[in-house]
């Protein structure tokens, strides 16, 4: 038999001592004295930080300092059972105590007039959140990111600014390859008389006095550059129909009566030597009729894309804006001529810099509030027809201050608070005047929150952007101006300017979309790579992701209809390359979530239409080296990913790649978080020209072919939201549940739903989970 201790009292204080012993050490590890009980099992270097350096590399910084792995265990899987199960169980308590609290109050309500002593306010204030939250959770929510933008400095000193909405300007500008060459010269500058080419590289000039020598000279040239009437008709129609669908700074009957008319009349009596000129004409009239004829050359589709006629025309428009001073003396004409200058600038492709035209566009803002655009006219007891005109100018300026400031994360030029002009007006209720109505309505209800939110120096808080989230949604497209709800046979007969009108609208909300949710996108991927949807942001994850697959599958079925008209927009462009990003991220980053596949596919159809617009838009040529090269790191992660899940080589997780390489830099870059930037592509001078080509069908999604295919995506019921953050559950309950209405082969729908773009999250969901 077993032999009895001698001493059992002094066995006691042996182990009462080690006891003690290991409640020091404890102590000691809580308090930082010494390496925590993980590193020092499995021999690592410890910070003696809480939670450690080690710890929270290895994913395990919940079991810091004391805790260690057993058996069986992995980092990312130590609690995540318990917390789900609790996480279900405090939903399920939480809706069925207000069940009880409801029915308690109705029966209360019946016997007495007075409170019921369970119902009353501290003790509702004890109950759990149906969303399931936890206090650390709502704080969480409450956090606002640190995205300052990026600084961009060049090899002599430049520096540029990108704010924490210009992620995809950032990576564009650091994919820029530096060039010494010169632009390639216009040829057809060389028939601009010497006055003309002088006055226009003064445009800041003060001006010339009306009458003087070089005055009337320069006006002679500008009525001999203008090209033959008929031309002239035929450009202005061109602009009317490609161009005047997006901005509505010239309506045909003020081109056509007020411009175009007039300005030939003129140009008829001063070539008539019996008749003596007695019309006067305005140089920025004559400049902003100038500007009308290059914009329609870049909108003329019998033309090669940038033919050098629009820049001879923009050369006249700029000597023309030189003749007379336009700070000093504005009129309506020179706001619009300004405003169409650095429309012109932007789509003309890389002769002109982002900042160029935004420069521009903010110029022509401050000269609509110098001449009091920003003050609604009816008060002043101006005729209809100015009062409607300036309405409308002042709105179009507004919208394209939006669009250009946000695209550069820089402040707009126009505060609303200082606003009282009201929208323009219509004879009858067709589709123009529901179309201009809807999109005035939208920039000063929608996009102006998202510029100031996106934008401001103090960054928004999480609540700020779900709020926001849902006044996107909310601002339905009515299916009047949506030619995408007709049938195929009903759409052929659309005309290209209803056509882009549809698009434009549609994509104002997608746009928004991803500007909104573009920051706590990426930090919900750097964050939580296993599963996004873990995140507190995680419904970033979900509407941004919705977000870029509509704009990559309807762009698709745009460049097949309209191929030469869409790609000659720098817009496009700008829009598509950010949703791409997008789903090359989740593809990236989140390689163990089933939407990934499904992300690199998306991918593979946005890298083919760069590839097919490179030949046509500098941006899209750029836009193409960074895309190819996330396609390439995307492929080979998922490669790997499935590799390691076959029994092959461990997950990408635990590969040793930089952050270049796994793709942070980038995601970082993009996602407007706060970073400098140095750069040998600053312009000191110009860039050069490009020249246009076309492009075969889509292919190249044969790397696709070994990855397994997406889950279904329908909306899990209440009962099997896992391993989702609970916020998520309140924010599904918005959507119908519904399908996402995307086909895998990267075609959309046939039908745009305008709700389908953000009423539902619900295909998505299920994508996340394997």
């Amino acid at each position: 038999m077993p032999v009895e201790p001698k001493n059992p009292s002094a066995s006691s204080r042996r182990a009462s001592r080690k006891l003690t012993s290991d409640e020091d050490i404890e102590l000691k590890r809580s308090r930082g004295e010494i390496s925590c009980a993980e590193c020092r099992k499995s021999k690592l270097g410890c910070d003696k930080q809480i939670p450690c350096g080690s710890c929270s590399r290895r994913g395990c910084s919940d079991i810091c300092p004391n805790g260690i792995f057993t058996p069986g265990q992995t980092a990312r899987s130590s609690n995540v059972p318990e917390t789900q199960h609790l996480h279900r169980k405090i939903f399920e308590m939480g809706q069925r105590i207000r069940q009880l609290e409801d029915a308690l109050a109705t029966l209360q309500s019946n016997v007495s007039s007075e409170q019921h002593a369970l119902l009353v306010e501290p003790l509702l204030s004890a109950r759990p959140d149906p969303d399931g939250s936890s206090a650390q959770d709502k704080e969480d929510l409450k956090e606002t990111l640190k995205s300052f933008g990026t600084l961009t400095i060049g090899n002599s000193g430049e520096h540029k600014y990108f704010g924490p909405s210009a992620g995809s300007e950032a990576l564009l500008l650091a994919a820029t390859v530096p060039t010494t060459e010169e632009p390639d010269p216009i040829t057809s500058l060389g028939a601009a008389p010497d006055l003309l080419n002088r006055l226009a590289s003064m445009t800041l000039m003060s001006g010339c006095a009306a009458g003087s020598d070089t005055f009337e000279n320069a006006m002679n040239m500008l009525f001999a550059g203008l090209p033959p009437r008929l031309r002239a008709w035929s450009l202005c129609e061109t602009y009317l129909e490609h161009f005047a669908c997006h901005m509505q700074l010239v309506t045909r009957r003020d081109l056509i009566e007020d411009i175009l008319t007039p300005i030939y009349n003129a140009k008829k009596e001063r070539e008539d030597l019996a008749c003596e000129p007695h019309t006067q004409i305005s140089p920025h009239r004559f400049a902003l009729l100038y500007l009308v004829f290059a914009r329609g050359i870049l909108a003329d589709l019998t033309l090669p894309a940038y033919h050098a006629d629009g820049e001879t025309y923009h050369h006249y428009a700029r000597a023309a804006m030189a003749l007379r001073s336009f700070i000093d003396s504005p009129t309506v004409e020179t706001v619009q001529a300004i405003v169409l200058m650095a429309n012109y600038r932007s789509c003309a492709g890389e002769r002109y810099t982002r900042d160029n035209v935004w420069a521009l566009g903010s110029l022509g803002c401050k000269l609509a509030q110098s001449i009091g655009l920003h003050r609604d006219p009816g008060r002043w007891h101006m005729d209809e027809r100015t009062v409607e005109l300036r309405r409308r100018i002042f709105w179009e300026v507004y919208a394209a201050d939006l669009f250009h400031s946000l695209a550069l994360g820089r402040p707009p030029s126009i505060e609303l608070s200082y606003v009282d002009c009201a929208f323009p007006t219509y004879d009858k209720e067709d589709y123009d005047a529901q179309y201009w109505n809807w999109k005035y309505k939208f920039m000063r209800d929608v996009f102006a929150l998202v510029v100031k939110l996106t934008l401001a120096a103090a960054p928004p808080s999480y609540k700020a952007i779900l709020e926001l989230d849902r006044k996107v949604r909310e601002m339905v497209l009515p299916p009047a101006l949506n030619v995408f709800l007709r049938t195929e046979n009903a759409q052929a007969y659309v005309t290209a300017g209803v056509y882009m009108k549809s698009y434009l609208l549609l994509s104002f909300r997608s746009f928004s979309m991803l500007f909104i949710h573009r920051s706590f996108f990426a930090q919900a991927l750097l964050d939580h790579p296993e599963n996004p949807l873990r995140s507190p942001y995680a419904t970033s994850i979900l509407a941004t992701y919705r977000a870029a697959s509509f704009v990559i599958n309807s762009m698709v079925k745009h460049l097949e209809r309209y191929p030469e008209l869409f790609m000659r927009w720098w817009y496009v462009w700008t829009e598509l390359f950010s949703a791409a990003i997008i789903v090359g991220s989740i593809a990236t980053r989140a390689p163990s979530s089933s939407i990934a596949s499904t992300a690199l596919m998306e991918l593979s159809l946005a890298v083919n239409l760069f590839e097919r617009g490179a030949g046509v838009s500098e941006r899209a040529r750029t836009g193409l080296a960074i895309l190819q090269k996330l396609k390439e790191k995307a492929s080979l992660v998922l490669y790997q990913y499935h590799s390691s899940t076959n029994g092959g080589a461990p997950p990408p997780n635990s590969l040793i790649l930089t952050s270049q390489e796994d793709g942070t830099d980038e995601l970082a870059l993009f996602g407007g978080q706060t970073s400098v930037l140095v750069s040998k592509t600053l312009p000191q001078t110009t860039s050069s020209w490009h020249r246009t080509n076309n492009l075969d069908a889509m292919a190249g999604l044969s790397v696709l072919s070994s990855l397994p295919s997406p889950l279904p995506s329908a909306w899990p019921d209440q009962g099997s939201f896992q391993d989702i953050h609970p916020s998520l559950v309140q924010y599904a309950s918005l959507f119908p549940p519904t399908t996402l209405s995307t086909d895998i082969t990267g075609h959309p729908a046939p039908n745009f739903e305008p709700h389908s773009l953000h009423q539902s999250t619900a295909g998505v969901e299920g994508k996340f989970h394997e």
